[in-house]
């Protein structure tokens, strides 16, 4: 099995309901930074089979996503305290898929 790792996942999308599309899968499946910044969890097989489905929402020629493979979210650079507010983990299968993501991130921590 393959080792799971991170993932800085970036995209500039051109057209307002590719960029709605998109971003509604990446709060699903990754920890937001920033407006078009997020951190994804996944073995290096499954990241990319998620490309390939990013892949589909996209215009080769008008939208742009990158992934960069990261030791941890902790190590990437910042300027500004956004990160620290929230505990970098990704959380197993949560029973309450209702409520947002950084609250099932504290209740599984026990912070919430």
């Amino acid at each position: 099995m393959a080792r799971t790792g991170w993932y800085m996942v970036c995209y500039d999308i051109c057209h307002p309901k590719r960029l709605g599309r998109l971003y509604r899968v990446m709060k699903k499946n990754g920890i937001s930074a920033q407006k078009s910044v997020f951190f994804v969890q996944r073995s290096e097989p499954d990241m990319k089979i998620f490309l390939k489905e990013l892949d589909k929402i996209i215009k080769d020629k008008e939208d742009d996503i990158r992934a960069y493979p990261i030791e941890t979210p902790s190590k990437v650079w910042t300027t500004g305290g956004v990160l620290e507010s929230f505990p970098l983990i990704m959380p197993g299968k949560s029973k309450n898929k209702k409520a947002p993501l950084w609250k099932r991130f504290f209740k599984r921590i026990g912070n919430y």
